[in-house]
């Protein structure tokens, strides 16, 4: 097997396996702050682990070669992880993932604003449909309760955008140890307002196993635009967006609005193509 095929077919398995995050989220039916804290003490010790089994020798070179912007990383990608958390307390899985999906387009507005990339004329009508079709989503939540959860969804998306622009910016440096950092931020940023970090019994399972789930899976989605172009990788993420919607609606059956079915597949199928446009015209 080729290395560029057995990489394509690792994202789809780490895609695969994160999808259930959400429903687990949901299952664990604990508060919000103290979900935070434990799942990010977990995932930050999941991946701490993970380079000290395969680097265990230069672990201390790697923490220290992600520098301030590493650091900074770390710390966007645990309110990310805290914002995450909170959009599922408010609005629906189907709209907070689909919210979500939109980040590969706001990183390449940040890219653009940052870093000065050039935006194309055919990545420009992506945007402007998949807000469109987010819009159309989040246009059900208006004047509730959910509204807010769509802004802890969209906050969500913006913070990764800025996050897959750093990561970028730095591609030479590996910024797995950032993840690290960002677990242990958001347990950290949890205790100033959690309640109580006390986790019922009926709860811990469902917390190790999203701990394992999130490790594993962005551990993989971190390495793979390594070995593979950083728009494959755009065309296999919208699989979360399907599959954890139909996670939720066979595991708590809880159904996705019409809106949310018909923004979804216009928000899925424009990343696919502009994906696919974009790998193509690259080869």
């Amino acid at each position: 097997m080729k290395l560029h095929t057995k990489w394509i077919l690792i994202t789809m398995l780490a895609v695969v396996i994160l999808s259930p995050d959400s429903v687990l989220i949901r299952l664990a039916d604990t508060d919000s702050w103290g979900l935070v804290f434990w799942r990010g003490i977990g995932f930050g010790v999941g991946v701490l682990l993970f380079l000290v089994a395969t680097r265990p020798k230069s672990i201390r070179n790697d923490f220290y070669s992600i520098g301030n912007e590493g650091i900074l990383l770390g710390f966007l990608f645990g309110l990310n992880s805290v914002t995450f958390v909170l959009a599922l307390e408010f609005t629906s899985i189907a709209n907070t993932l689909i919210i979500i999906s939109s980040a590969p387009i706001i990183t390449a507005i940040i890219a653009w604003l940052l870093l000065g990339e050039r935006v194309n004329m055919a990545t420009i009508i992506a945007m402007l449909v998949v807000f469109s079709g987010i819009y159309f989503v989040m246009s059900d939540s208006f004047g509730n309760i959910n509204i807010k959860g769509d802004l802890f969804a969209l906050s969500t998306a913006t913070m990764m955008g800025i996050s897959f622009t750093l990561i970028r910016k730095h591609k030479a440096i590996s910024m797995v140890p950032a993840m690290s950092v960002g677990g242990f931020s958001s347990a950290a940023l949890s205790l100033i307002f959690a309640p109580t970090i006390f986790l019922p019994i009926e709860a811990l399972w469902y917390v190790v196993a999203m701990c394992f789930v999130c490790t594993v899976s962005f551990i993989l989605i971190t390495l793979a635009p390594r070995h593979v172009p950083a728009a494959e990788v755009g065309m296999i993420m919208p699989l979360e967006t399907v599959l954890g919607p139909l996670f939720a609606w066979i595991i708590i059956s809880e159904e996705p609005s019409n809106k949310a079915i018909i923004g979804g597949t216009i928000v899925i199928l424009t990343l696919f193509i502009h994906s696919w446009y974009t790998a193509t015209s690259e080869n």
